[in-house]
């Protein structure tokens, strides 16, 4: 069993339930000393984030595009 907290919430979560609760937002908490083991894997989730937004924009541009190819034919 893990403990694991998020702002003053804590749970007691089985041990192959770690990784889900960790991408939640939770950090795993040691059981006797009640310091943080392991935190969110928060700069990923950023970094996803931002390129996702750009593969976006270019998606969109390149739509563009082969919309204004067609129109040309």
């Amino acid at each position: 069993m893990k403990l694991v907290q998020k702002g003053n919430k804590q749970l007691r979560i089985a041990d192959d339930q770690l990784a889900n609760y960790l991408a939640r937002g939770f950090n795993e908490v040691d059981q006797k000393t009640g310091k943080i083991i392991a935190k969110e894997p928060a700069d990923e989730l950023k970094a996803l984030k931002k390129e996702n937004a750009a593969l976006k924009k270019a998606n969109k541009e390149l739509t563009e595009q082969l919309e204004q190819l067609k129109a040309g034919q």
